[in-house]
């Protein structure tokens, strides 16, 4: 008998929220910063990692499958790629693509809200360019985040897509492994795919994309219902980027049936009717920073965390805003905590020396969206190199760390009875490792900022004592009447007008 054919499969991706809004752009050195890795490589690195690209990795391992790693980049949101750093990264995954053919499939991760200078639509085009080497026989199946903001064209370009379904993202693995098992089926002819698009006319902002709250949990909430239908191969629900300003920004549903399009339409019919149906309930009740830390103060035990979501660091923003550090300055505060991301004050806590009373200034130094630049004046506590490994490997910032977190050269600085952690590097709130690595215990204080929408609950929530947003300036705002839009087509909310021209 001749032997089994081995199956030879494609992996790669290519990750960015792009936060359209958002200065500077991002080049091809913030991807190297955080991840760009190329050829067979990219399988040892990322194999086994809590990202999806992992999940896909392991999943085909698991399967005895001819692996070939094309190219994965990763870089924090933030503003435009640039053309050169979107065209460096799809040119060398195309060229290790094409070198590793005859394939029998694809998988990639991508984002979904990525937005270069030189395409609104980049992750199209490189699925258009990656179909055009393997043919339209190879199946190609694809995972996005949920903040994807996903065209019919990206649709009709996949045989097969899946999308994150938490927010915090904790499943981008089991969602890489869902996606081989799907592959594995497709390329055994097992099942043939038909997939339905439904985009409700909204906006969602990223604070009312939590999963575990409305609108976003009736849905999913019916996805789990409705995928027990084995005719039912996957349901993704999108929650969209607000700050990605293209005509294609929202929300949307991608139903994919086994050969039964007619249900595929009507489910997303259905669950885009029923996200709209609860958009009403997405309203943030958010305070002023001086109002936020009087209630904080007035909480007899703490962590009492603060959501600086306007400077959220995953969404885009340079994770310097300032209005919260003054205002728990101005209040007295006693055991708070803040991060900003300031390498020029950095620079002076390390030539200060640990020990040293410093004044300097601190944050809104990138743009005038978050604050103006604060003088303080503080005791230089801690000097470090910003590494620390993460107590959870479940985060998708995985898929731009892997285990160990690099936020560069880190000072920690008293303020009065605020401590004011420093970063090179902006670094999202995701693990509180961040914190003890700089000599605080986060159950120990009476605040804590976190810069983030929602990502900061899965290891913040679990030590608060209470939670309270503010209404800070910063470019991730809830209030989406702030931005002036050019591209985006829908609602701003349930029940608004439209998109500003």
């Amino acid at each position: 008998m001749p032997p089994a054919h081995v199956p030879r499969v494609a992996v790669g991706g290519w990750l960015h929220e792009t936060h359209t809004f958002a200065t500077p752009s991002t080049t091809l050195a913030m991807f190297q910063v955080q991840c760009a890795v190329a050829g067979d490589a990219m399988l040892t690195q990322l194999g086994g990692s809590a990202a999806g690209i992992g999940g896909m990795i392991d999943g085909g391992r698991a399967r005895g499958w001819s692996l070939h790693g094309t190219m994965y980049a990763a870089a924090m949101p933030g503003g435009m790629v640039t053309a050169d750093a979107r065209r460096i990264i799809h040119d060398t995954l195309l060229t290790h693509l094409a070198a590793a053919m005859p394939l029998d499939g694809v998988l990639l991760a991508l984002h979904g809200a990525a937005v270069a200078e030189d395409s609104q639509h980049p992750e199209y085009d490189l699925l258009v360019r990656v179909r055009g080497i393997v043919g339209a026989d190879v199946p190609v199946v694809v995972e996005f985040d949920m903040h994807g903001n996903i065209s019919p064209d990206i649709v009709a370009a996949c045989d097969l897509l899946v999308a994150y379904d938490t927010n915090p993202h904790d499943d981008a693995y089991d969602r890489g492994l869902e996606c081989a098992a799907l592959l594995e089926r497709l390329m055994a002819r097992q099942i043939r795919p038909t997939m339905a698009y439904a985009a409700p006319p909204l906006v969602l902002a990223p604070q009312a994309t939590g999963t575990a709250d409305l609108p976003l949990r009736a849905v999913h909430d019916a996805v789990a219902r409705l995928e027990r239908d084995p005719a039912v191969l996957a349901i993704s629900v999108f929650a969209g980027f607000a700050y990605a300003d293209t005509p294609w920004t929202g929300p949307s549903i991608v139903v994919c049936t086994d050969g039964q399009p007619e249900l595929a339409r009507q489910l997303a019919g259905q669950l885009g009717a029923l996200l709209l149906d609860h958009a009403a309930a997405a309203p943030i009740a958010q305070l002023a920073p001086a109002a936020a830390v009087r209630q904080a103060l007035m909480r007899p035990a703490g962590p009492v965390i603060l959501v600086d979501s306007a400077d959220n660091i995953g969404g885009g923003t340079p994770g310097d805003g300032t209005d919260a550090l003054r205002a728990m300055l101005e209040a007295g505060v006693e055991r708070g905590v803040i991060v900003l991301a300031d390498p020029t004050a950095v620079m002076r806590c390390r030539e200060a020396g640990l020990g040293a009373r410093v004044t300097l200034t601190v944050g809104g130094a990138v743009d005038r969206w978050h604050g103006d630049p604060l003088p303080v004046t503080g005791v230089v506590c801690f000097l470090g190199d910003g590494r620390f490994v993460c107590e959870r490997r479940d985060h998708h910032f995985a898929s731009l760390y892997g285990a160990e977190v690099v936020m560069g050269p880190t000072a920690r600085l008293r303020v009065q009875g605020v401590e004011v952690v420093l970063t090179t590097l902006k670094t999202p709130p995701m693990d509180l490792a961040q914190l003890r690595s700089v000599g605080i215990v986060p159950e120990e204080q009476q605040m804590i900022v976190v810069k983030s929408a929602v990502a900061y609950r899965t290891a913040y929530l679990p030590i608060a004592t209470a939670v309270i947003e503010m209404d800070t300036a910063g470019l991730c705002s809830a209030n989406l009447r702030r931005f002036p839009y050019r591209h985006a087509r829908r609602l701003l909310s349930a029940d608004d007008g439209p998109a500003p021209a």
